[in-house]
C-alpha cells in the first residue's frame, strides 16, 4: 500500500474521530468490525453518507428529508439527476461557494474526479484562503492523476498549510507526497505533527508512529551510488 493511501486513512480517521467523537460519546458502542482490505483508503474518504441527503435538501424537496418515511428511496439515478440539476443551477449562480462545494463532494461521490477538479478550481476562485477547499481539491486532482500528488496536487496542499499549518488531512498528505517521492526525512515532520494533535493512545496515533519509525529507518539508510 502506498503511502499516499496510507495518508489518506490518517486524514479520513482522524477527520472521522473529531466529528463523530461527540457522538460516540452520547452513544457508546463497542468496537466495529475491521473491513481494511474490503475499502480503498481514498474511496473511504470520499464517502459522503449525509451527501444525498444534503444534495436532495438543496436541489430536491427538503420536506421529504424532514420526513423520510414518506420520502423516495434515493438511488443512484436519482442522485446522479440532483448533481445535474445542482451543476445546471450553478450555471445561473457562478457566485454560490457552498454550491459549488457541495457539487464537488457530489462528483467525488461519484467516483467523477474530473468532475469534480473542476468544480473545486470554481470554490477555490471564490475561497483562495479555504484551506480545506485547496486541500479536497488536492485529493481530487490525485485521484486524477492515479493517487499521485506530485506536481498541482502537492502544490495545493502547500498553499493549504500556509493558511493553517496545522491542518490535519494537509499535512498527512504532504508527508505521504514526499515519502512517495522517496523524501523519507521530509516525511516524518509533518507526520510527527499530527502525532502531537492527536489522543496517543488513539489507533490513529499507532499507525501514524509505524509510518514515522518506517520514514525514519529508510532516511537512515546510506545512500546507493
Amino acid at each position: 500500500m502506498t503511502s499516499f493511501l496510507l495518508g489518506a486513512i490518517a486524514l479520513v480517521a482522524i477527520a472521522l474521530a473529531f466529528a463523530l467523537a461527540p457522538l460516540l460519546r452520547r452513544h457508546p458502542a463497542g468496537p466495529a468490525p475491521r473491513h481494511d482490505r474490503d475499502w480503498s483508503p481514498i474511496a473511504v474518504g470520499l464517502l459522503l453518507p449525509a451527501a444525498a441527503v444534503a444534495l436532495y435538501a438543496a436541489v430536491g424537496a427538503p420536506q421529504a428529508v424532514l420526513a423520510p418515511a414518506a420520502a423516495p428511496a434515493i438511488g443512484p439515478a436519482q442522485i446522479e439527476a440532483m448533481v445535474n440539476r445542482l451543476a445546471e443551477r450553478l450555471k445561473n449562480e457562478p457566485d454560490d461557494a457552498e454550491g459549488w462545494r457541495m457539487l464537488a463532494h457530489s462528483y467525488e461521490t461519484l467516483r467523477r474526479f474530473d468532475a469534480a477538479v473542476e468544480a473545486y478550481r470554481h470554490l477555490i476562485a471564490l475561497e483562495p484562503n479555504n484551506a480545506n477547499g485547496l486541500t479536497d481539491a488536492a485529493v481530487a486532482l490525485g485521484m486524477t492523476m492515479n493517487q499521485d500528488l506530485s506536481g498541482e496536487p502537492e502544490r495545493l496542499i502547500d498553499r493549504a498549510l500556509a493558511i493553517n499549518p496545522d491542518h490535519v488531512q494537509a499535512l498527512a498528505l504532504k508527508g505521504s507526497a514526499a515519502y512517495e517521492r522517496g523524501d523519507y526525512a521530509q516525511a516524518i515532520a509533518p507526520w510527527k505533527k499530527i502525532l502531537a494533535m492527536v489522543p496517543q493512545e488513539s489507533e490513529m496515533a499507532r499507525s501514524i508512529a509505524a509510518s514515522v519509525e518506517k520514514a525514519e529507518a529508510l532516511a537512515a539508510k546510506p545512500e546507493r551510488r
